[in-house]
């Protein structure tokens, strides 16, 4: 296990250097501050585990790791650290691809046994490790598919793509422009037609999107921005790759 190692993403001085202490028991580790810093670390170096605070400050834990699990060319499990600790909130980080969930202030003994069963696992297992979020909703496709044919079906999926592509100049002038407003109803379009589509990824990353635009939050805009239009390239192509419009 000494071989392995995690990459700590903690904006608190405090608990980044408790984490520190108790992860080089088990493995090396790096450390960094910003969601940001992790994206550009995880695109350059292969870590085992990463251990994620949900409450970093400008792209929170949950953007950070979307953005991870996008642009990494690196396979790698991630554990939430996190304030939230009703079970619901647990529940909803481990629905969106986090392969566990350490509640703050956290308890030695029950972190330690935590990464060491995810760092003990082998290779082979740690590929199952993080399903990507859904692309599409197959209950919401299903539903659909029972009253369009699948030609027909395909065509509509390639009008939304093309719709997105319409509405990406006008939310990145926005953006610039600060217009809030201009990028609050581009938002609510991609969100009511990902919706309707079950485009679940693009759904997630819009209503993010939506909500920092509501807040002015500039700089973590501009990120989910760029997710999205990643995401938007993920959509087409799996529609290009996925058979169940052959059907």
């Amino acid at each position: 296990m000494k071989t392995k190692k995690v990459l700590i993403v903690d904006a608190n001085d405090m608990n980044r250097r408790l984490i520190e202490n108790l992860i080089e028991q088990l493995c090396g580790f790096e450390s960094v501050k910003t969601g940001f810093e992790a994206v550009d670390k995880t695109s350059q170096v292969a870590f085992d585990l990463i251990l994620m605070d949900i409450q970093l400050p400008v792209m929170d834990g949950m953007t950070t790791a979307k953005a991870i699990w996008r642009k990494s060319p690196h396979n790698c499990p991630i554990i939430a650290v996190s304030n939230f600790s009703e079970e619901n909130s647990r529940k909803c980080l481990l629905e969106m691809g986090f392969q566990d969930v350490i509640s703050k202030p956290i308890r030695p003994k029950n972190f330690l046994e935590a990464v060491s069963d995810i760092l003990s696992c082998t290779d082979d297992e740690k590929l199952s490790f993080h399903d990507s979020p859904e692309i599409l909703d197959k209950t919401v496709f299903n539903q659909l598919s029972k009253f369009n044919p699948p030609n027909i079906l395909r065509s509509l999926y390639i009008d939304f793509i093309e719709e997105l592509d319409q509405l990406m100049p006008l939310i990145e002038r926005a953006l610039e422009e600060k217009d809030k407003q201009s990028l609050i109803e581009n938002f609510h379009t991609i969100k009511g037609n990902s919706g309707t589509f079950g485009a679940k990824s693009i759904f997630t990353i819009s209503s993010d999107a939506d909500l920092q635009a509501r807040a002015e939050e500039w700089n973590s805009l501009e990120s989910t921005i760029k997710t999205l239009k990643n995401e938007r390239v993920i959509f087409e192509k799996y529609l290009e790759e996925e058979t169940i419009f052959n059907s």
